[in-house]
């Protein structure tokens, strides 16, 4: 790197020596050592106590520099966390421009989706929107664009309506965007702003209109946003120098709104206006417009078409047919993509009604495309080959494995170009496509002089049977390959069992066959096949294992002798099978934490499951160091030990603002999730607010629950902290009230020993799940809730889990039946404030309390 400083944009000095020391490293793994050393450097600078404001940012700057140009992975999930409080706040407290883009933009690329701190954002993101200054609202429109929060929604959906109307088209269009990404949380944002999307759809800004099409094409069909999209094209077409850009978004807004008879004639007067043969007119643009003229075109019914044509005395094939002799390969592909869409009787001379509209020459040209070495263009060329007559790709796959199959050295390729004949061939029909697989399967080991398991095929079969249009098209795949894995006289190869222990693991709950049959079968392969192919049959045996009820005694014996002369990995997976034969309710746990049912997933919980039982966890190497010196046996100790230390309240506690109280808890709950191999932290003693003061005096069957849970969780076992020196109680030395107010709740009839808050949470998401924003605080909402009669609140403190940072509610009702119990959660923000999420059995027992929080 030889750019001198001043050239060279860099914030600062450091920022340029980071900059250049990553440059220039001799190798990664350098760079990432230099990294990492900075990211220390920058945690200790940015935990001074007097850090300057410049100072952030500029650490901000190079964090974001780290991040990019790192080796992912090489830094651990939370390797910025210590820094997004300090982003947070320069967004919050920024008074340039340019600092609160520092602050969005952070925020926007490091912090999670979904972590707690995004939370915190909420407040500062309404009050730019509701500022006057442009810019800043902007920015927070940008932030919501690139990084929607469901928790936002309630914040500033009605402000967004109201930025619709903004003076500002850059503001109107932004606003659009960002109703379109929060979309994705709640569809009926969008049913909302129908009228606006309608009326933005003829503003005089193209950008507001580019944004209006763009969001017009998440709507379900809808005559009226047709019509609107008809219009503009329309409009464009008429114009002497067309928009093509507005033109491009208007296209792919029909696509997905739907095109109608009516609109062919718009479609053709838009592509009469492009100069096909014209290759310096022919820009990227123009052939995007083309390629989704023709996606249209195969919208539109054959005989819309055919009379559109009729009618124009003119060919939609004859406008692209020069592109399929260009030695460009884009133009090629153009070509073969826009006659893919096009039906086949309009050009092929498959029909009386029409004649071929390419020569000879031209057919041959498309023949010649189906060895082309681009595999895209040769996959489309498959498709419309395939339309016209698949009898032709059959011819292909014969010749394939007649003229080279013999060839050792292009074994592989030929059996890959005859798998991708064959699933375009059969793109519709699973049993078939399995039948030409297995019998190519068939064919390559009999060609092999030693048993072979070929992983590209295996990838390839499994990849393209998920690929079907077809949603049947992966089941009766399946069905056909465990077919021939029931048959005990059907010999199968090394790579065709493999595939069938894959398909039978993902549809082992689904399959017509029995569950014992089928781990009878996998039995007998297993003994009959090469080490090779062992691993994956044990693992199947093991998923359906869990589809019975009774394991056949004669599988049990084939997995004994298995383990017996097996390498180690094997053996392990013996050990498992005969594990879960005793314990099937823990197999069916592994099942069910399984991301999907297919035979990958399924082995990673299944190792994840092993690894908590080994005690085996991934740590970082300075965890493990610190874990070492924690966890020495007493052994070691050349004295008697010290009884532990009693905890000591403090005798004054520092007041924190709601915003740093509200901080200070999201940080908690962002280290507590860290790893079950770490300590847990220290109670934190709670400031005696005014608040909290009223609540003793004034809410007597208000009970503040000390401990973690309802049920109380599992202690780690490496844990050097005892429970009496990090208990700490909530109320300090300093309140005139006993500390018998923060008593631990209650067990009730209705709250069993293994039922918890979070428990009652999770059952509560689909019968009613509300959510919303209060002005008032917490402490004025807990009165307002303590007034309602025949009701009696159970609160757990937001510093104590589950969901770390929100007061938890527990509302019961005096019939005491689950039915009518209320789960709140409150978030506090600034200027008295709060986010609430509301859970209930239905949606008439929380509506007084709904009530109230939107008083």
């Amino acid at each position: 790197m030889d750019v001198p400083f001043h050239s060279s944009g860099a914030i600062s000095r450091a920022h340029y020596a980071i900059v250049r020391k990553v440059e220039s490293a001799p190798s990664v793994e350098a760079a990432d050592q230099h990294i990492f050393l900075e990211v220390k450097s920058i945690q200790a600078q940015l935990s001074h106590p007097k850090l300057h404001f410049d100072k952030c940012k500029e650490c901000l700057v190079i964090l974001l520099y780290c991040s990019m140009s790192v080796t992912p992975g090489f830094l651990g999930k939370d390797a910025f966390d210590f820094a997004f409080h300090h982003a947070i706040t320069l967004t919050e407290t920024g008074r340039k421009v340019e600092d609160k883009r520092l602050g969005y933009l952070f925020c926007s690329e490091m912090i999670p989706l979904d972590h707690d701190l995004r939370l915190m954002l909420i407040n500062t993101l309404r009050k730019d929107l509701e500022s006057e200054d442009v810019p800043y609202i902007c920015l927070a429109l940008d932030n919501l664009i690139s990084s929607p929060n469901e928790d936002v929604i309630p914040a500033v959906q009605s402000r967004l309506h109201d930025l619709l109307s903004h003076d500002y088209s850059h503001v109107k269009r932004r606003a659009l965007l960002a109703f379109r990404s929060l979309s994705i949380y709640n569809r009926t944002l969008l049913d909302r702003i129908h009228g606006n999307v309608l009326n933005l759809l003829q503003d005089s800004d193209d950008s507001v209109v580019h944004a209006a099409l763009v969001l017009a094409s998440d709507f379900p069909k809808d005559n009226a946003l047709s019509n609107g999209v008809n219009e503009i094209l329309r409009t464009e077409a008429s114009l002497v120098h067309p928009n093509q850009g507005l033109i491009l978004s208007s296209l792919k807004s029909l696509q997905h709104l739907g095109a109608k008879a009516e609109d062919i004639n718009v479609l053709f007067d838009v592509l009469l206006e492009i100069d096909l043969k014209n290759p310096k007119s022919l820009k990227s643009l123009a052939k995007a417009i083309v390629l989704d003229l023709f996606k249209l075109f195969g919208q539109l019914a054959y005989g819309v078409l055919l009379q559109a044509e009729k009618s124009k005395a003119t060919s939609t094939v004859q406008y692209i047919r020069h592109f399929l002799t260009s030695t460009n390969p884009d133009e090629v592909y153009l070509f073969v993509s826009c006659l893919e869409n096009v039906d086949v009787a309009l050009w092929a001379g498959t029909s009386q009604e029409h004649p071929a509209v390419l020569d000879a020459l031209e057919f041959e040209r498309i023949m010649q495309l189906l060895n082309s070495l681009d595999q895209d263009i040769r996959r489309k060329t498959l498709r419309i080959v395939n339309k016209v007559d698949p009898a032709i790709l059959d011819s292909q796959i014969s010749l394939l494995l007649s003229s080279n199959l013999n060839a050792t050295l292009k074994k592989d390729a030929s059996i890959m170009r005859a798998l991708e004949i064959a699933s375009v061939r059969y793109q519709q029909k699973g049993e078939e496509y399995a039948s030409q697989v297995l019998g190519l399967l068939r064919l390559l080991d009999n060609a092999m002089t030693t048993p072979q398991v070929f992983k590209g095929v295996i990838e390839t079969v499994l990849t393209d049977a998920r690929a079907s249009p077809n949603p049947d098209f992966l089941a009766s795949c399946a069905n056909r390959f465990i077919d021939d894995l029931m048959k005990q006289d059907v010999t199968l190869g090394p790579t065709a069992l493999v595939i069938a222990t894959a398909l039978s693991t993902e549809f082992s709950a689904t399959l017509p066959v029995p569950a014992p049959q089928l781990l009878s079968a996998l039995a007998m392969r297993l003994k009959l096949s090469p080490v090779i192919v062992q691993e994956p049959c044990l693992i199947a045996m093991i998923r359906i294992r869990a589809e019975c009820d009774e394991v056949p005694s004669d599988v049990i014996e084939a997995v004994r002798i298995t383990s017996q002369s097996a390498r180690r990995s094997i053996t392990l997976l013996c050990d498992q099978f005969q594990e879960f034969l005793q314990n099937k309710s823990l197999l069916m746990k592994i099942v069910n934490i399984s991301p999907s049912s297919s035979l990958p997933d399924f082995l990673a919980s299944l190792q994840f499951r092993s690894r908590i039982n080994s005690g085996v966890s991934r740590t970082t190497p300075q965890d493990c160091r610190s874990s070492s010196r924690t966890s020495r046996p007493s052994t070691s100790l050349k004295y008697t030990p010290y009884e532990p230390p009693e905890a000591v309240p403090r005798l004054s506690a520092r007041r924190m603002s709601s915003s740093q109280q509200s901080a200070s808890t999201s940080r908690s709950g962002t280290l507590s999730d860290i790893g079950h191999h770490r300590s847990p932290p220290r109670s934190v003693i709670m400031p005696i607010t005014a608040g909290r003061l009223a609540l003793v005096d004034g809410l007597p069957n208000l009970q503040i629950r000390q401990e973690a849970q309802l049920s109380p969780p599992s202690k780690p076992t490496n844990s050097t902290i005892e429970p009496e020196t990090s208990r700490v109680d909530l109320i300090n030395l300093e309140s005139p009230y006993p500390t018998d107010m923060s008593t631990p709740l209650e067990s009730s009839d209705t709250l069993g020993d293994h039922q918890n808050f979070e428990d009652l949470w999770t059952s509560f998401q689909v019968p009613c799940d509300l959510r919303g924003w209060c002005n008032a605080s917490i402490d004025t909402l807990l009165r307002r809730l303590q007034r309602l009669d025949n009701l009696h609140l159970r609160v757990i403190s937001a510093d104590l889990p589950p969901f770390i940072g929100e007061l938890k509610i527990l509302i019961d009702s005096n019939e005491g039946t689950n039915s009518e119990l209320i789960t709140l959660r409150l978030r506090e923000s600034e200027e008295d404030s709060c986010l609430w999420r509301l859970r209930c059995a239905s949606a008439l027992v929380g509506e007084p309390i709904q009530a109230v929080l939107n008083t």
